[in-house]
């Protein structure tokens, strides 16, 4: 099996493994979170929030990386499909200020919010604040998900292609 191939393979399994964790967030915790009580609804989120920087960033880069040395080594071998590797590699480089500008500041409230309510139970202003927020960075890191698969799907279907 030649490194392009192995490329092909790690790239789209990079971006099929991270559109699959943003989305298992989105469909299965999130949902979790709501029907929580408003405190331990935010400190779980504080704990995801965490691991999910560990963890998210760094799959999503190496996606983007290997979608992007798959698009220039087609470049350089003149073969037409390396403009659907060359989108799939822009699709999972966009992620990182995507998550960085949009998702991370909603992020950055609900942290804020479990940060000041260690021990109390919160009123329902604040309950109905942390809903909208949950549910605000559940939309956006949906977002997430999708792209990361269409990304994957792109290289999937390029590989399926013959190319």
């Amino acid at each position: 099996m030649t490194t392009l191939a192995v490329t092909k393979g790690l790239a789209i399994a990079a971006s099929f493994l991270t559109g699959g964790a943003s989305s298992a967030v989105s469909l299965v915790v999130v949902p979790t979170l709501l029907a929580a009580p408003h405190n331990i609804a935010v400190k779980q989120f504080k704990l995801l929030h965490s691991l999910k920087w560990a963890t998210h960033p760094s799959s999503g880069f190496a996606a983007a990386l290997l979608h992007g040395f798959v698009a220039y080594r087609y470049r350089q071998l003149g073969l037409g499909s390396w403009s659907r590797w060359a989108t799939s590699a822009a699709l999972m480089g966009a992620l990182l200020p995507w998550a960085l500008g949009a998702v991370e500041p909603v992020s950055r409230q609900l942290v804020v919010i479990a940060g000041t309510s260690e021990n109390r139970e919160g009123g329902t202003e604040v309950s109905v604040k942390t809903e909208a927020l949950l549910r605000k960075w559940d939309v956006l890191n949906g977002v997430k998900g999708v792209v990361a698969v269409i990304a994957g799907a792109i290289g999937l279907w390029t590989v399926l292609d013959g190319n």
